[in-house]
């Protein structure tokens, strides 16, 4: 595993890395692709994920508390032993991310259809 900070800025993040202990990620990530990558340990509270892609990822033992998610895509997205506590889905698509480690299901999905990226349903 390599250290994440050198990859902070980029737009496709492929990879295995790891957060320092107790380091505080206080970042907004914008139209950011996140495939086939895994991010371990250390904080990412505070943080914005925008417009961005999870593919085939995976966050562990990562403090994720007051996170937002506005309009991304996840397809195969796990959170594992993560905290959430005040982590919010908006106006996402592709399927909930699979939690494990935590009391409740994706925050913003309970109850939520989930439809392909670009379809929406009829309004009437």
């Amino acid at each position: 595993m390599e250290p994440f900070d050198p990859v902070i800025g980029n737009t496709n993040i492929k990879g295995e890395y790891f957060l320092h202990e107790g380091e505080i990620l206080d970042y907004s990530w914008r139209k950011t692709v996140f495939e086939n990558t895994k991010v371990s340990g250390g904080s990412m509270t505070c943080s914005l994920f925008e417009d961005c892609t999870f593919r085939n990822t995976t966050f562990e033992n990562i403090f994720m508390d007051d996170i937002d998610f506005v309009r991304c895509h996840f397809e195969n997205f796990r959170l594992v032993n993560c905290s959430r506590d005040c982590m919010e889905m908006r106006k996402c698509t592709g399927s909930p991310p699979t939690m494990t480690g935590t009391k409740e299901g994706p925050p913003g999905w309970r109850e939520k259809m989930t439809y392909p990226p670009g379809w929406e349903p009829d309004k009437k």
